[in-house]
């Protein structure tokens, strides 16, 4: 008899179990990219959501390099420049070689061809019949490239949470908006040639380039702060707007990169983009020297 009324308990909880399961249903997620390398990568994640059944929306601009479609739906949004003119800008960018010596030369360049892309950003978001159909569409949330502000925008208007796939940011403001600490003492700063073990001197040309940065930082994104603050209509930055993000996918790895403190909602994804791994050579106890 107990055995029976043992068999019994373990069918109701069974039974119990199986009615609290509730069809899985994949989520819609809205992703903003930014064209060119940056796209390749994020592409491998957005086919992968697709395939495991959420419903991936990929706003495209109409000059676009590498974005095409796949098994995601996709959503062209016109732009205020031709193709061409995209070209022209990148191969200004080429052209020159980032060093402390033309840093500020290229960033005059970078500053063309950002302001290029936030006119493009501009469309989209005073597009009213799009804006108005993807905000009835009910997304869950904002896949996006911060490397642009548009994604950013949309993620605080429509009230969704913002996941950021991102390798980095001209000045660390990722870093800055995660509020990351970066103490210069310990920090190297881009482009000074430091490591992470540095003297006296080599500390002070860190504070110095930290604070070089801060003023690149106010030129580099003074047209990302206005179309923010404008759109949003509120007192805001870019910057503010940015570190309201729910979850950051940093595309590196800390093999390769200086030990520095993260936020608990950075995420190291280094070699999501390494689609063709190819197995280690086999190693024989000959190749081995002790």
């Amino acid at each position: 008899m107990g055995r029976l009324q043992s068999v019994v308990a373990l069918g109701l909880l069974v039974l119990l179990c199986c009615s609290s399961i509730r069809t899985v249903e994949g989520g819609k997620i809205l992703v903003m990219p930014v064209d060119g390398s940056h796209w390749l990568s994020m592409k491998i994640l957005v086919e992968e959501l697709s395939r495991k059944g959420h419903e991936m929306v990929v706003l495209v601009p109409e000059a676009s390099f590498n974005i095409r479609e796949g098994n995601y739906i996709t959503q062209v949004f016109k732009v205020p420049f031709t193709r061409a003119d995209l070209e022209t800008s990148i191969n200004e960018l080429k052209e020159g070689s980032l060093t402390l010596s033309n840093l500020l030369e290229n960033t005059n360049r970078f500053i063309n061809f950002t302001n290029m892309q936030v006119k493009g950003c501009e469309n989209l978001l005073y597009d009213k019949p799009l804006m108005k159909s993807l905000k009835e569409r009910g997304f869950d949330l904002m896949l996006t490239d911060p490397f642009l502000p548009c994604g950013s925008i949309i993620a605080d208007a429509f009230s969704i949470p913002a996941v950021y796939f991102l390798r980095g940011i001209p000045c660390e403001l990722d870093l800055a908006a995660a509020q990351c600490p970066s103490p210069p003492s310990y920090i190297p700063r881009y482009l000074t040639g430091n490591t992470d073990v540095m003297n006296f001197p080599q500390r002070v040309k860190n504070m110095l380039m930290m604070g070089f940065e801060s003023y690149l930082c106010l030129r580099l994104y003074s047209s990302f702060d206005e179309l923010t603050s404008r759109y949003l209509q509120r007192d805001t930055t870019y910057k503010q707007v940015l570190g309201q993000g729910a979850i950051w996918l940093m595309r590196n790895d800390f093999t390769f990169e200086y030990p520095r403190p993260q936020m608990p909602n950075i995420v190291t994804i280094g070699g999501i983009n390494c689609a063709k791994k190819k197995p280690l050579p086999a190693v024989s106890s000959a190749d081995i020297v002790v």
